[in-house]
């Protein structure tokens, strides 16, 4: 009894079923689907390949980039909280709405409320970290106070990110 098979695995196993050295139960899927599905059998026959899947494709790279832009997020945040005790401070207010744009590309509207959660969260872990290391003296008390500037700061990068998204939507 022959199984049902997709598109991919036909078209992995044609050629072997091509060259006859594919078993019995592959030969007999493989006929199957050629049976039903236009493209297959259109390769089967010498045609050129069915063309990819695009919204699959779409899907799979706007995956990856969300993916990448995650890391970023979070090494930009870390990174930021590392300026806390320098001098470098400062940056902090161009870093911290330029991560609230990345967070609204990585989970759109979402971002309002996620991103001060990831903030709070790395923030006190890398606190949690500084005192475990107890390489440099942290301030327990200005902790909460920077991080809610911090959230403040992602969350105007958040909104300017959306509005921008909106406004050039309505454009295009």
């Amino acid at each position: 009894m022959a199984h049902e098979i997709s598109c991919q695995i036909c078209q992995d196993l044609l050629p072997l079923v091509q060259d006859g050295i594919a078993s019995q139960d592959s030969q007999a899927a493989v006929e199957a689907h050629l049976g039903c599905c236009p493209a297959c059998r259109a390769l089967a026959e010498g045609g050129p390949p069915p063309p990819p899947d695009g919204q699959k494709l779409l899907r799979h790279t706007r995956q990856k980039l969300r993916g990448f832009l995650l890391i970023v997020l979070l090494a930009g945040i870390l990174f930021g909280l590392e300026l806390t005790s320098s001098i470098d401070l400062f940056y902090n207010s161009v870093l911290m709405p330029t991560l609230g744009a990345v967070g609204y590309l990585v989970y759109r509207w979402k971002a309002l409320y996620r991103m001060p959660l990831l903030m709070l969260a790395l923030c006190a872990a890398s606190a949690a970290l500084k005192l475990l290391r107890g390489v440099e003296p942290v301030d327990v008390a200005a902790l909460p106070v920077w991080a809610m500037i911090y959230c403040l700061f992602a969350l105007v990068g958040v909104l300017i990110a959306g509005l921008l998204h909106f406004a050039l939507k309505k454009e295009g």
